[in-house]
């Protein structure tokens, strides 16, 4: 698990603010902020097979799926996760060194509405609590039988882990370094307690690996800050032993509420490789 020993605690200095502060309302919700792929590239063919140098299903049909996620940090029972995205948007006949760009449904656009936004000087108000959102993304490949089923029963016990983890976590750090490091800890656990609880799918679409998108209800100079970690944080690895999905996670991203995120992610799995550029957008 990567750790930032940032020297930003500084910047959060209670000082600025002073005891008053800690009488403030809660921050209005009204934030929002949209996950969606935006395109993909097959880099090599996952359909391609090859015998005696003649290949043959050169051309895959890539899709996503968007495992969403949202919990309130110290909220017991705040969590809650869904799955979107449907083997039927797949992209058709996309070839080795082709790309898409992806529209409406092939998107699998996941849209977190009502997000408080905190900012430094909200942190001081117990009543106010940072939100985490995101989503666990499948890179897949359709074949003859479908995995929605598996994705379907992952977000329900990701739900149940997120309970277990991050909303009985105890937000007492206010520095940027150490509510990323809390984040993505209890993460991690949550993704324990998922590996130890998953039935097994059996086979399906050909999955080519996980990526996990995280974003924090911050805005203004956290949200700042939490970008600045965030530029320097490595999304750890978590392995999920024994099964083939849900699938391991080997790449992300971090965001918040200050400005439009781009990510690009590499999935190498089941014989193939595909690209995706995804966006998370806030308003």
């Amino acid at each position: 698990m990567t750790r930032i020993r940032a020297s930003v605690v500084g910047v959060l200095a209670l000082a600025l603010v002073g005891v008053a502060t800690a009488c403030m309302p809660p921050t209005p919700g009204g934030r929002s902020v949209t996950f969606k792929a935006d395109r993909v590239t097959v880099n090599d063919s996952q359909d391609e097979t090859c015998v005696l140098g003649i290949c043959a299903n050169r051309s895959d049909e890539p899709f996503v799926f968007n495992i969403a996620f949202r919990v309130k940090i110290g909220v017991p029972g705040s969590a809650q996760a869904y799955l979107v995205g449907d083997r039927d948007n797949a992209v058709n006949s996309l070839g080795a060194g082709q790309s898409a760009n992806l529209t409406g449904n092939q998107q699998a656009a996941v849209n977190f509405g009502g997000i408080t936004g905190l900012d430094v000087t909200d942190l001081l108000n117990p009543d106010n609590k940072l939100e985490v959102v995101g989503v666990y993304t499948w890179a897949n490949e359709a074949d003859q039988i479908p995995i929605g089923q598996a994705a379907t029963g992952t977000a329900s016990v990701l739900k149940d882990a997120l309970n277990s983890t991050l909303a009985t976590a105890d937000l007492s750090n206010f520095d940027a370094s150490a509510i990323v490091n809390l984040i993505f800890d209890n993460i991690g656990s949550a993704f324990g307690i998922l590996s130890a609880n998953i039935p097994l799918f059996g086979l399906g679409d050909d999955n080519l690996g996980g990526a996990i998108y995280v974003g924090i209800g911050a805005q203004g100079t956290l949200g700042d800050l939490i970008n600045s970690v965030a530029a320097s944080f490595t999304i750890p690895n978590i392995a999920i032993p024994v099964v083939e999905l849900p699938p391991d996670i080997t790449g992300g991203g971090i965001f918040t509420l200050n400005g439009t995120k781009t990510f690009n992610q590499s999935f190498s799995g089941a014989g193939g490789t595909h690209t995706y550029q995804f966006s998370a957008t806030p308003a």
